[in-house]
């Protein structure tokens, strides 16, 4: 019998469709890792910035998972802010346990 080694999570949209989310194979971890890079430079200096960081790590984690719903447009109308967080977290590996995730991942870049 095999066993799983990751945790994955199956979480409800807000357009009604279920998704798994389980860890990012090691390729596109590594395009997510690139992504989240974006955090550290100088131009991550509002939350706005942020979000698009998140965003766009939250579009790579669904190409993998959902790849009908990994557009910009469709990801943003169905995606809030605590589901994109435990994408992220469950996908990516990142943590932002903060209330305010945003704000958590700009402290120190200010």
């Amino acid at each position: 019998m095999a066993n799983t080694v990751y945790e994955t999570l199956e979480i409800r949209l807000s357009n009604g469709e279920d998704v798994i989310i389980k860890p990012l194979s090691i390729k596109n971890l590594k395009k997510f890792m690139e992504i989240m890079k974006k955090l550290d430079s100088d131009d991550a200096t509002s939350e706005e910035y942020a979000m698009d960081v998140f965003i766009e790590g939250g579009i790579l984690c669904f190409e993998q998972f959902k790849p009908e719903l990994a557009s910009r447009e469709i990801f943003e109308d169905i995606i809030e802010i605590p589901t994109l967080m435990k994408i992220l977290e469950i996908a990516g590996g990142i943590k932002l346990n903060d209330p305010n995730p945003l704000a958590a991942s700009l402290d120190g870049m200010i």
